[in-house]
């Protein structure tokens, strides 16, 4: 460990004699790991982390009808009342669906997006509100008799002033009166990737939220977004085959309104096709591979920067070699200069992804959808940061170090003593001859 910090302490006075190559280095490098820390902080919230404010969301699928591969459709209420009644492959199954509200009652009013959910949403998705409650299972019975909301933590403090009196409020939606029974977490914001929502109200209250009017017993329109929690050691595709049979049965009985969709799909949520996930999914995982590929290249920039380099280095690792260093311990060295570059390249592309990662909203279309998604640059975008460092100044070292380390000491100091150095000699005896006569005259 003492030679470890030894060599630290040599790379980084040996880094500071050439203050133009470090800032080169270092800059080239910090574009190449900051393109990369960026997209994966992308990956890290859309991929990894899709909906914030879950439990459990490894547990969590999406389901649609229709083959996998093709365009997704959701569910008709009665198919979805066929398939959850006495399935085995899911804790739970919720279903919702996304209207434009009109709110008003307390001050001004206002246009927000709400979602219709059947009562056990909040259950299957794990959310507990952080005061009042969520849907009571008698609040998915009636028709038009369950004339409650729970309400977004963003709309609680923006509208109602954070008001700890908010549940049992009255407000009103679509110019009907409901009761606020709860407000959501502050990091959830609704189970699609990217889409912001700022109410809840059963579903059984669709048909004066929705224009279609009753929906709850047509077989025709696939209006709604189907999620489940799977029971424990359920796989997806095991889940999936159970629901694609206990659909086939609604498929004899309905088979026109089924035609090409006779089948389901259960999705991991991180692929969900509702939401951003539904581009995001293709489009990031490519953007990481083009961005990978401008690191390699930054790499190979400054490893040629290296070779050049130890080119004036060679009469000290001749020495060094000379006077009895192993070439492990030259390579081990160089290596550790190398690290030094990566690691200060990968704090300057640290704050390069704190800078840039909020900036993959501006490149989705502008709509009046409530697009939202939540972009963190959290412990595991720095962790993967100092990894893609070291990594980085390993790709771009150990060559320049073994061809460094692989010279000859003798051949390397002969040079140091050939023609150029006994011309120099000669001219330094000539100086002297000059001096010595100018001496002789001036005395004389």
């Amino acid at each position: 460990m003492t030679s470890f910090w030894q060599d630290v302490r040599y790379s980084l006075r040996m880094i500071a004699k050439a203050p133009g190559f470090a800032a080169i280095a270092i800059l080239t490098l910090a574009l190449g790991i900051g393109a990369n820390t960026t997209i994966f902080t992308w990956i890290n919230s859309a991929l990894l982390n899709p909906v914030p404010g879950l439990g459990n969301p490894s547990e969590i699928v999406a389901l649609t009808e229709g083959k996998s591969g093709s365009f997704p459709l959701g569910f008709s209420y009665p198919d979805l009342e066929a398939m959850r009644d006495g399935q085995q492959s899911f804790a739970g199954i919720t279903a919702c669906n996304f209207a434009r509200m009109s709110l008003t009652g307390k001050g001004k009013p206002q246009r927000v997006w709400g979602m219709l959910a059947s009562a056990n949403y909040f259950d299957v998705l794990g959310v507990r509100p952080i005061l009042g409650r969520g849907f009571l299972p008698a609040e998915d019975e009636k028709p038009g008799g369950a004339p409650v909301a729970v309400i977004s933590y963003r709309l609680w403090q923006t509208r109602f002033g954070a008001s700890p009196d908010i549940v049992g409020e009255e407000i009103e939606i679509n110019q009907h009166p409901y009761t606020i029974v709860g407000v959501t977490p502050a990091v959830f914001q609704g189970n699609l990737t990217g889409v912001r929502f700022e109410i809840w109200v059963p579903m059984m209250m669709e048909a004066q939220l929705l224009p279609q009017g009753d929906l709850l017993h047509d077989h025709h329109y696939f209006w709604l977004l189907a999620f489940g929690r799977l029971k424990p050691g359920v796989v997806p595709a095991q889940a999936q085959e159970e629901m694609t049979l206990r659909l086939k049965r609604e498929v004899k009985n309905y088979p026109e309104e089924h035609k090409g969709h006779d089948s389901v799909t259960v999705y991991p949520l991180w692929r969900s096709p509702f939401g951003l996930n539904f581009f995001l999914a293709t489009l990031l995982p490519m953007l990481m591979t083009i961005a990978g590929l401008v690191l390699l290249l930054a790499c190979a920039n400054v490893a040629n920067l290296m070779l050049v380099r130890s080119v004036g280095r060679r009469r000290e690792i001749a020495i060094r070699m000379s006077l009895g260093a192993s070439r492990w311990r030259l390579v081990r060295q160089l290596l550790v200069e190398s690290l030094m570059l990566a690691l200060a390249g990968g704090a300057v592309a640290w704050l390069i992804t704190l800078w840039t990662s909020g900036t993959i909203m501006k490149f989705l279309p502008a709509t009046d959808f409530p697009l939202s998604l939540i972009v963190r640059a959290d412990r595991t975008v720095l962790l993967a940061t100092m990894v893609i460092s070291v990594l980085t100044g390993v790709i771009f070292g150990i060559l320049p170090a073994l061809r460094t380390s692989s010279v000859a000491p003798v051949t390397v100091l002969k040079e140091d003593t050939g023609p150029r150095q006994v011309d120099c000699g000669r001219r330094a005896s000539r100086a002297g001859w000059w001096w010595r006569k100018f001496r002789s005259r001036c005395c004389c």
